[in-house]
This record gives structure tokens, sequence and C-alpha cells, in this order.
């Protein structure tokens, strides 16, 4: 009950604070995500109530880009409906209904790009020439409407973009009208609207700074190497738990050395029916106190971009007064390798990145019973175990880790557990107590099994927690 009041409570000032492009696009990708799961991501009303200009007529395009091409496109000329309602069947439409696509699927989902277009009211253009018309229409600027008493057709301004020729632009659309190629010749109704227009191309992004160095560059190379740890998998008959985790331990190392390890927990993951996955690792490269929440409108990854959840953010912010230490997300690997992993394993979800500085664990202990009281939420904890030892010791000390893990205790970690990530996951572990979790380990593995160097190791770990 006190985190529906609370919810409530929040909800005016803080839930929906996005910008226009964020909140446009993300009710436009919620409304498709929401279709292919069953899920409903957004309360239409609490949108409405935070955003009064909603509930006003109006006529938006959605165009969905796939790798940059076009992947479906449907709108509304005219405004006949509250803007809201437009954009939702829109949305729908160009993903499910575009006559010249197959319905989008699940798997699509982290290539895709939105966009949205709103619209200003045609406004006729009268001509009586050719070169008359081609003085009024402003390439780029102007979305053209062809209309006669059978046939219709639109472009919007950005195709100025692909076919910046006027005569072009025109043979085209008296082609997709159904109508000859000149059919400018007959004198055909023309309109012409403009356009704002909000694109997820256009949002704030946090970057792949590691890109190329702990994981493939290319989408292609990321794809590959996760699917040779399926196929690796499967080989050795690993099989997958039968529980559905509210929250995972995965390391943080090159994918070559760990990303085995933490492929078989994301393999787990990808069960969880959770609205939003919340990273959780620590800062290696910038030092700070407590916690420090990614406060950017997406994560950039080979593959596409996933969506962050600006509206929890709000409600975790003024419950736990987190900041923003943007020098600390640009370049910390710990948090930026799992997202490869959630773009492909759970394209629909939306993120959270919160990295941990000094003096944080007590407050993530409460940030992760708080998360963890809400089914909605999986947690992905980031730490790689012991550095650098021989692999005998490595073992002695990454044992005494796992054995925390698999008990929950959290004081056994204090006997000689050296994980770089033990902060969050002793907090993991008092908060799965709390809220009475059980886990399960999956892998452990050193460095030592991918460069046969024993003298120095690494030590990684997988686990769940349900």
């Amino acid at each position: 009950m006190y985190r529906i009041v609370l919810f409530y409570l929040l909800l005016s000032s803080s839930l929906y604070a996005e910008s226009k492009t964020s909140l446009l696009t993300g009710i436009a990708r919620d409304t498709i995500v929401g279709n292919l799961t069953d899920q409903k991501l957004y309360d239409k009303k609490a949108l409405i109530k935070a955003y009064p200009y909603l509930s006003e007529n109006g006529a938006t395009f959605v165009t969905l880009n796939e790798n940059k091409r076009l992947r479906g496109c449907i709108g509304s000329l005219t405004a006949s409906r509250p803007l809201i309602n437009d954009l939702i069947s829109n949305s729908r439409s160009a993903a499910f209904s575009d006559p010249r696509f197959l319905p989008l699927k699940r798997k699509e989902l982290s290539r895709l790009e939105v966009e949205v277009s709103v619209l200003t009211p045609p406004e006729r253009i009268l001509y009586d020439s050719i070169d008359a018309l081609r003085k009024e229409v402003v390439a780029g600027r102007d979305g053209i409407v062809l209309k006669t008493f059978l046939h219709k057709a639109t472009y919007l301004p950005q195709v100025w973009e692909d076919i910046p020729d006027f005569e072009q632009f025109f043979f085209l659309l008296c082609e997709k009208a159904g109508l000859e190629r000149n059919c400018l010749k007959d004198h055909p109704n023309i309109y012409r609207y403009r356009v704002d227009k909000y694109s997820e191309d256009d949002l704030s992004r946090r970057p792949a700074s590691n890109a190329g160095l702990f994981y493939p560059q290319e989408c292609l190379g990321v794809e590959h190497q996760l699917s040779s740890f399926r196929n690796r998998a499967q080989r050795q008959k690993r099989a997958v738990s039968e529980h559905t985790p509210r929250a995972i331990i995965v390391p943080h190392a090159g994918y070559i050395y760990s990303g085995y390890t933490a492929n078989l927990a994301y393999t787990l993951a990808q069960k969880s029916s959770a609205k939003r996955v919340i990273v959780i690792g620590p800062s290696h490269g910038t030092a700070f106190q407590g916690l420090s929440v990614a406060k950017y409108e997406a994560v950039q990854t080979p593959c596409g971009l996933l969506r962050i959840d600006e509206s929890y953010i709000k409600e975790l912010g003024q419950i736990f007064s987190l900041g923003f230490v943007e020098k600390a997300h640009i370049s910390e690997h710990s948090t930026e390798v799992q997202f490869p992993f959630i773009n492909h394993y759970m394209p629909e979800k939306k993120v959270i990145e919160i990295i941990y500085g000094q003096s944080a664990k007590e407050k993530l202990r409460r940030l992760m019973v708080y998360l963890l009281e809400d089914p909605d939420n999986l947690l992905i904890v980031s730490s790689d175990l012991s550095h650098y030892y021989a692999k005998k010791t490595a073992h002695q000390k990454d044992f005494i880790c796992l054995d925390a893990v698999e008990q929950i205790d959290s004081r056994l970690l204090k006997s000689g557990c050296e994980a770089c990530g033990s902060i969050g996951i002793e907090a993991l572990l008092e908060a799965a107590k709390t809220v009475q979790l059980k886990s399960g380990l999956l892998d452990y593995r050193t460095s030592a099994d991918t460069n046969k160097d024993n003298e120095s190791v690494v030590g990684y770990m997988s686990a769940f927690f349900w």
C-alpha cells in the first residue's frame, strides 16, 4: 500500500518529466512493445494529466526504421481525435498493419528506431501551372498531399532528404497515388503541411565507449559471439534453471574471458516478465561518494538503442536522492558490457544504469530492497572476483564469494572474498535475504580457462536469485 500511495504522490511532479521527443517516441515504442508482450506499459490518464496537450486533437505519422531502412509508416492527415489516441493507433498500425511489410517481430526491436511527426492542418495550394507549383513548394519543409476524386497520397517533408528533386518527388508521389508519373499536367489538388519531427535519433545517449575493447564494435560481431556462447552451452549440455530470476550477478571482463559465464545468466534472465532492468556496477575510473544514476534518454549498443526508464528514475531520485556523476558513466565498463546482452536477449525492456562509489553499501542495500519488492524490476549486479593471484589462491578466495552467494550470507564475504564489486554483492545478499529470495550458482571460471596463464588470473561468477 505504501508503494501505491507514494506512486500517486510522485506522479504529477516527477514520473513523466521527459522531453517531448522522449515522451512521444516513448509512447509509440511502449505501444509496440506492449502489443508484443501483452503488457500495459503506461497509464494514458496519468499521461494526459501530466501533459494536457495530449488530449487535444492532433494528427501524427509514426515512422519505423530498422537499420536505417523503412520498416513501417502509417499516419493521419487530419486531427480528428486526441493526439495520444492518434499516436497509439498509428504506432500499432505502423508496426503490425502496414501492408508493405510483415508484422513486426520481437527480435526486431533491438534494431528499431521510432520517429513521430505531428502535422499542421493541410493547406491547399492554388496553382495554374507546374512552374507556379514549383514556386509555392518549399523542398525539405513542406509535406505534400496529392489528391483527386479517387486517388490520394502523401509524402512527409522527410522524404525530400531522399528525393530532393522536384520532378522526381512528384513523379513518385503520382505513382504512389496510383496515377501516371506525369499526373501534375492534370492539375490534381495539392495540399501542403508541415511537421514537428521527434526522432529517437535525437535522444541523448549513454555512449558505447568500450565497444571494440571489451566486446565487438559491430553488431554482427556481438551476435556471432553470443551465438558461440549458446552453442557452447548446448554442447556442454548446460541446463537452464526452471526458475525465473529476480536478480542476477554477472561478470564484466572482456567477452572472450567472461562472456560465456555472463551469457548463462542472461539466457535465464530472458524468461523474466519484468518491465525494466536495473544494471548496477562499481565505478572503476571516477572516485565519488554514494550512487549515480545515468540521466540519459537511451543507451547506445552496437545493435541498436535501449530506452532508459526516465520516469522510474524520477521516482527513485526523489526517494533516494540519486545524483548524476556523468564522468562516472561515460566510460564505465562494469555496466556497459551488460547492455549488448540486454539488447540481444531482452530488447523490449527499458533500462536504468546505477554506478556506486565510496560509502555506498547501506544506501545501495536500501535501494535494492525497494527494487526487489517490485516484480516489474530485474536487477543485474556486475562484479568480477579476485584479481591477479595464482590460480590455486584465486580459487580459495573466490570460493568464499561463491559460498556467500549460495548461502545468501553477506557475513561470509568478510573472510576473504575479494570481488571487485563486493559492495554490490554484499548489498544484494542482504536485500535478497530481507525479501526472502533464494539463490543458485550458474558458473565459475577464471581467465586461465581462456589464456592458460595460471599465475595471474581473474575470477568470474554468474548467479541468480529467485
